[in-house]
């Protein structure tokens, strides 16, 4: 997985920035999206394929064991999910002290909303574009 518009937040926790994440699952690209927060919030919405663990309040907390529990795929790299990209940052940090290839997605659930792609309908002496909304469908 390469990280074009990525980068590292304060904490020096590599992001994947919603548009790299988006284009990596629209491809199928092995990557794991690990969703942090509480359940709650993930029932009203989440990405497509993602798993979930409610450790939001032991994140927040500093509880080093929040995500001891979690056992993700073998060499995939891991994208965690919060609200707005700052609990994501701690569990990020968490697993990569397991020894994960772990991002938190900049902006979280917040920019996840706004991302959009485009797809291009044939239509007879027309050109018609669809933009569509990923995080919403």
């Amino acid at each position: 997985m390469t990280v074009a518009s990525g980068g590292s937040n304060r904490a020096g926790t590599p992001t994947l920035e919603v548009d790299d994440l988006r284009e990596l699952l629209e491809r199928g690209a092995d990557v794991t999206v690990l969703d942090v927060r509480p359940a709650e919030e993930r029932a009203e919405w989440f990405i497509p394929g993602s798993v979930h663990r409610d450790a939001y309040q032991a994140l927040r907390a500093g509880d080093p064991s929040a995500l001891a529990d979690v056992a993700l795929a073998g060499n995939a790299p891991v994208v965690a999910v919060c609200a707005m990209g700052r609990t994501s940052v701690i569990a990020a940090a968490l697993l990569r002290q397991r020894g994960y290839r772990a991002y938190s997605l900049g902006g979280g659930m917040k920019a996840w909303s706004l991302a959009w792609n485009t797809a291009e309908l044939p239509a007879p002496n027309a050109s018609l574009v669809q933009v569509r909304r990923t995080g919403k469908g």
